[in-house]
């Protein structure tokens, strides 16, 4: 019988999000938003009578945990599949696509990240039903999410002509945009945010990919072949994954193919990828995220995440205030982007520790 075979990329260390997000437990193994972690809210929206067991592409760190959290839901894991070193999503797709084949040859790969957050689980389910047919039929569907506004963050994704109900072709991906650009995006009605998920048959994807990335599908498939497998536990060769080159899906097969389908969708998603985006998810109608012991006074737009001493706000608007495991961390929201750089300094100073 075929499925769906939703295969969760969790390989991201979340660095604009320390220091929350650390190496031993980066954002998706966190409850972010609500009671549930990330890696598990993912899992649950990826799920159905249609759908297979969910399948992890990680650090092999993360595996136990991932284990652990899934069996906190009584959920079954179709397989941890762990990376000896990152390599971006183009290899880990080709994985995905090699995994699904071998348990199926008429299953799909539903490839998405650990890290999004989605308000309608629903809406995203009914979309993935209606990009089936056309990736049934050999075509490489991603999901374009409908914009609220000019967004310069994400990459968008120009639709062409209806392929099927629902289901355009791409007429092309377009790169972070600045505002001006990103307006004229949203004026025109027919541009969508790349959220980075993919629907697609192994097969066609693995023919389509080799011929313009053969040296990422060789190194990986090698990987795959020579993978050490106990149980569902699967750790890809190290010496042969570490010889792909790390290359995004898009770059590497998405930008340039002739058969990729977009379908629009507007299902709640927020790429929870800074602290701003977390601020934006959590504030309430005075645009506060702060713990119920805070102390607020006068204070605007703000979000507070301590993991035990209490915080006072006076008087202050666009700042976030971040304690964790020692660390204190105050942010202006509207730089959270930044983040990155006070990783990036704490690798450079070898303060791994920290890390």
């Amino acid at each position: 019988m075929s499925h769906i075979i939703p295969v969760i990329m969790s390989g991201g260390a979340g660095s604009r999000l320390w220091p929350l997000s650390r190496r031993a437990y980066p954002k998706q193994l966190l409850p972010l938003i609500g009671n549930q972690t990330m890696v598990q809210q993912t899992a649950e929206r990826l799920s159905g009578e249609d759908y297979g067991d969910p399948v992890f592409i990680c650090n092999a760190d993360h595996a136990a945990p991932i284990t652990k959290q899934m069996g906190d839901m009584n959920r079954d894991v179709g397989a941890i599949i762990t990376e000896p070193v990152g390599r971006n999503t183009a290899p880990v797709a080709v994985v995905a696509a090699l995994h699904a084949q071998a348990m199926g040859a008429d299953n799909l790969v539903l490839l998405a990240p650990a890290d999004h957050y989605v308000t309608n689980p629903q809406a995203f389910r009914d979309t993935v039903s209606k990009a089936v047919p056309a990736a049934r039929s050999g075509k490489l569907v991603t999901f374009g999410i409908t914009p609220d506004g000019p967004e310069t963050g994400y990459g968008y994704i120009e639709q062409g002509a209806e392929l099927y109900d629902g289901v355009y072709s791409v007429e092309a991906f377009r790169e972070k945009p600045d505002a001006q650009t990103a307006q004229s995006y949203i004026d025109s009605g027919n541009f969508a945010w790349n959220a980075g998920i993919f629907l697609f048959s192994p097969a066609a994807f693995l023919s389509e990919i080799a011929k313009f990335a053969p040296d990422i599908v060789a190194a990986a498939t090698r990987a795959f072949n020579a993978a050490k497998r106990k149980k569902n536990r699967v750790d890809l060769d190290a010496v042969s994954f570490a010889d792909c080159p790390p290359e995004s899906i898009d770059y590497a097969v998405m930008e340039k193919t002739k058969i990729a389908a977009v379908v629009p969708c507007d299902i709640g998603w927020n790429d929870i990828g800074s602290y701003t985006a977390l601020h934006d998810v959590r504030k309430d109608e005075h645009g506060l995220s702060v713990p119920p012991a805070t102390f607020s006074i006068g204070a605007t737009n703000c979000l507070v995440e301590t993991d035990g001493p209490r915080v006072a706000l006076v008087g202050v608007d666009n700042v976030g205030v971040i304690i964790n495991d020692g660390i204190v961390m105050v942010v202006a929201l509207d730089k959270a982007q930044d983040v990155k750089k006070v990783v990036d300094q704490i690798k450079k100073d070898g303060e791994a520790s920290l890390l």
